[in-house]
């Protein structure tokens, strides 16, 4: 509709804009902050690791004082997690993650219903032949040798595969949290796929019925807070049941049935009160059909009715307090209870299905919930930690099946080291089967765990990477740290088809983050083990040291360094002092680069430094009380950012980057749930302010700028992927359908292939292509106008893109700095206003612009980065206050951009 007094509304418009418009064109939207999250793992025994660096192997440690090092570092390494997701008392950060994961699983569902498939803006990258965490195995009830089989990794989903172990494909990208157990039935529908039921250790249940296209909450299941135990009966309905805590009248765990293909539950039985405690569901004949045995509070509760009553039985120990359980349908059946007493866990055997009970065995080395028996005879058991054990005699004494550190010469018939997870499965060909699931893939034993086959070498993309770092010398050579898989090095492979492309070797076992160099080249890289540096020199074949903490220095868990710009030889460590490391011939000597105190509310020690890479003089720092800090001379002297931390309780700083030609301008992200999870400065660090317009409450674990010039902002978070769209002042969510829900750790900018590169814990390395600004196919100058000698021209023969400038001339003469504005329109009519002529009429938008006019005239203006004008047509016009022209204002002539589908 054209408007009516266009003189009047515009003058309207002009003077509510001055007075509104007081800042800058584009004001600060919002901040930055990154923490991080792990998992148990083992310590490596650095020592021997170094003793075989230079022909890159890997150490075969003793045995002595392991458990008690691992358990330590499996605290700390909890410890670590939850000081990373800071937040306020009584929020719960867990519940908030978990609603972004609702909220992402129903974007995905309408994404797909209205056939939004993905744009291609993702590529898997691998690794390929390094697998991740895998917590269980299933497959189809009533299967032949040749039935798949499925297997769930810690966070990255359900896959399903070949029984060979080849032809892995992920099925619940679309679907948060991992799968710790499962269940696999067919279907009741004639001819439909098999239906898989996939549920977390933390109680998040999901069924696919469509091969894993989509991915439904089962009705009549409570809110669980925990899973511990899945099984099917061999009924005439096939009845799955799932055992875990809920929420009836104070926190009990419960027994949950679904005779109806997993469509519907109903609870069947109830604990006295809160216990972590396990269900065995027997998985042949002649108990599959009718049994079901509950641990609960250290006594043993059994159905032989389809879990529809339950009857106590004998008490294992009273003092439990948690417990695991397993059985062998070769006995009575003969069944095994794992429980936790005082902090040691101690196994029972009952060998008349759970009457009587008496003690065999102390475990030393147990993983919660990995314990196993098998289904053809009682007395062979086995149990997993930090290594797998084996027993010929109900558990009275076990037989290592291999050392961890023997992995590493052999991956393919050794067990990698953690084990979350083993089973056994009647075999359809005769026997039995085993399973392994490591923090370094899956295993089948044939033999009763005398040998092992690995059958995830290849194709499976469950890495868990913290950090990755492209090479700027040639970006086809990427090194990563990863959690348990060592620090890794690959060769950039184009992909030929869906899933990784990337084999990467490992070089060095252990779990290794904060990779960082100089130059941004391979030459020299530094990284952290929870307890020294390594140090990777060398772009095609790189040695490998150690520099180890300072002495008596207080850190993080896996702390940061920082390479020096200035020198490729020395980097910054993050303690409770920042920290120069200096090389002396093939060794690094470590000492206090400034005298400044950084431990200021509260703080114990530094979690970031960064350097703006425009000026190396510029660094920022921030403690993990979220304090921050700036300094102008490399470090040396640093002021402390005023009023810019949140409460030091609430705030965890951990990822700075700052803007790659402006180095006045920095993010620092970190715990958002309790307060902005990034921010952003300015000027330099004097002042920061949120920047989360469009980010929900998250953990933000890594920040990078784009290095394509939009200045542009990508966030790897708790709750995944995340760009902040300068233009727009909003932070967007960039997953796609067919990119997984999970954990996104770390991300780095590779601008020689115009790609954000995203590390992520459990589904392996991503790289994200940079949006291509579409090309404006054309400028069209129209009207005159007559108000003076105003003209319109442009500064380039090249057709500027979407995010860029161009320039429009306006004659005036030289006042110095003027206001103006530019006329946005989707017309291109005419109105007469000021003394000459309105050509972007009705007006839109307006922009305000400040100009410094030279007698030239030259105002120049960015094209709005927004998709919604692609394949249209807009109107501009720039517009000056001039008290020499009798309407008060120079006016320029119209541009019309034709902006290019």
């Amino acid at each position: 509709m054209r408007t009516a007094n266009p003189t009047a509304v515009l003058s309207g418009l002009l003077l509510a804009c001055a007075a509104a418009c007081a800042a800058p064109p584009h004001s600060p939207g919002t901040a930055p902050e990154a923490p991080k999250k792990v998992s148990p793992r083992r310590p490596l025994d650095k020592e021997r690791a170094f003793e075989s660096l230079i022909a890159l192997q890997h150490p075969q440690p003793t045995e002595g004082g392991m458990i008690e090092r691992v358990e330590r570092d499996k605290a700390g390494r909890a410890r670590w997690i939850e000081e990373l997701h800071k937040a306020a008392e009584g929020v719960d950060w867990r519940e908030i993650e978990a609603a972004n994961a609702r909220s992402e699983e129903r974007r995905r569902a309408r994404m797909a219903s209205q056939q939004q498939l993905t744009a291609g803006s993702w590529t898997e990258v691998g690794s390929r032949n390094q697998c991740g965490r895998i917590h269980t195995v299933a497959r189809v009830e009533g299967g032949d040798a040749s039935s798949p089989l499925w297997i769930g990794a810690d966070l990255g989903g359900a896959w399903r595969g070949n029984p060979d172990g080849t032809g892995w494909q992920p099925k619940s990208d679309d679907v948060w949290g991992g799968a710790h157990h499962l269940v696999v039935v067919p279907s009741d529908v004639p001819g439909a796929p098999d239906v898989v039921l996939q549920a977390t250790d933390g109680g998040r249940v999901r069924i696919t019925r469509d091969d894993g296209a989509t991915w439904q909450q089962p009705a009549g299941l409570p809110a669980l807070s925990s899973c511990r135990g899945v099984g099917v009966l061999a009924d005439a309905a096939r009845t799955i049941l799932i055992f875990g805590q809920y929420t009836p009248s104070g926190t009990r765990p419960g027994v949950f049935a679904s005779t109806d293909n997993g469509r519907t539950f109903t609870n069947r039985w109830t604990g006295s009160q809160n216990h972590p405690g396990w269900m065995w569901v027997p998985r042949k004949a002649p108990f599959q059909a009718a049994h079901c045995y509950v641990l609960h509070r250290g006594v043993l509760y059994a159905s032989t009715n389809g879990a529809q009553t339950f009857q106590q039985r004998g008490t294992v120990n009273a003092n439990a307090t948690r417990g695991i359980l397993a059985g062998s349908e070769a006995g009575a059946p003969t069944l095994y209870a794992a429980v936790e007493v005082s902090g040691s866990w101690r196994l029972h055997r009952s060998d008349d299905a759970g009457s009587t009970w008496a003690q065999v065995s102390t475990l030393s080395d147990l993983w919660d919930g990995t314990l196993c028996a098998s289904t053809i005879d009682p007395l062979r058991v086995m149990h997993g930690g930090v290594e797998a054990w084996r027993s010929s005699n109900g558990g009275v004494t076990f037989t290592k099946i291999n050392g961890w550190g023997e992995y590493y010469g052999n991956p393919a018939s050794k067990l990698h080291a953690d084990l979350p997870g083993i089973a056994c499965w009647p075999d359809p060909a005769g026997g039995e089967r085993w399973f392994f699931g490591t923090d370094g893939g899956l295993y089948q034993s044939l033999d009763g765990g005398l040998t092992v086959q690995n059958l995830t070498l290849t194709g499976i993309g469950t890495s868990q990477y913290y950090s990755t770092h492209t090479s700027r010398a040639n970006p086809d050579r990427i090194q990563a740290g990863s959690q348990d898989q060592g620090y890794q090095r690959g060769i950039y492979q184009t992909p030929t088809g869906n899933g990784p492309s990337t084999d990467f070797a490992q070089l060095i076992s252990g779990d290794y983050g904060h990779l960082t160099s100089s130059d941004g080249t391979h030459g020299l890289v530094y990284s952290t083990y929870p307890g020294f540096v390594l140090i990777a020199e060398g772009e095609t074949n790189p040695a490998l040291r150690q520099a180890n903490f300072p002495s008596g220095s207080t850190s993080g868990w896996l702390p940061m360094v920082t390479a020096d710009p200035l020198d490729p030889n020395r980097f910054f460590f993050c303690g409770d002092k920042l920290y120069r490391y200096t090389r002396i011939g093939n060794n690094w000597s470590s000492a206090a680069h400034t005298t400044f105190n950084f431990l200021t509310g509260g703080a114990t020690y530094i979690t970031a430094v960064a350097f703006a890479p425009s000026d190396p003089q510029r660094m920022y720092a921030a403690n993990n009380a979220g304090r921050l800090f700036t300094s102008a001379n490399h470090g040396v002297g640093w002021v402390e950012s005023a009023n810019t931390g949140p409460s030091p309780h609430y705030f965890y700083g951990n990822s700075i980057a700052v803007h790659p030609t402006n180095p006045l301008e920095a993010v620092v992200g970190g715990s958002g749930y309790s307060t902005a999870g990034v921010r952003r400065t300015l000027d330099g660090g004097a002042t920061w302010s949120a920047l989360t317009n469009g980010l929900p409450a998250t953990l933000v674990y890594d920040l990078a700028y784009a290095e394509d010039g939009t200045g542009d902002v990508y966030a790897a978070a708790e709750s995944g992927a995340w760009r902040f769209v300068r233009a727009t002042g909003a932070w967007v969510n960039i997953l796609e359908v067919g990119t997984p829900i999970t954990l996104y750790w770390s991300v780095e900018a590779v601008p020689e292939r115009h790609l954000m590169r995203f590390g992520t814990y459990a589904r392996g390395i991503w790289d994200y292509r940079l949006p291509t600004a579409p090309p404006i196919a054309r400028w069209v100058r129209y009207g005159e106008n007559l108000g003076g000698a105003n003209v319109l021209d442009l500064d380039s023969p090249t057709p500027p893109t979407i995010g860029t400038t161009a320039t429009l001339y306006v004659s005036a003469p030289d006042l110095g700095e003027r206001t103006g504005w530019l006329l946005h329109s989707d017309f291109g009519g005419s109105a007469p206003f000021g003394g000459g002529t309105l050509l972007a009429d009705p007006i839109t938008r307006l922009q305000r612009l400040r100009v410094a006019v030279d007698g030239t005239g030259a105002v120049r203006f960015p094209i709005p980065a927004d998709p919604y004008l692609v394949g249209t047509t807009r109107y501009f016009q720039a517009i000056l206050s001039d008290s020499n022209q009798p309407g008060g204002w120079s006016l320029s002539n119209g541009l019309e951009a034709q902006f290019a589908p």
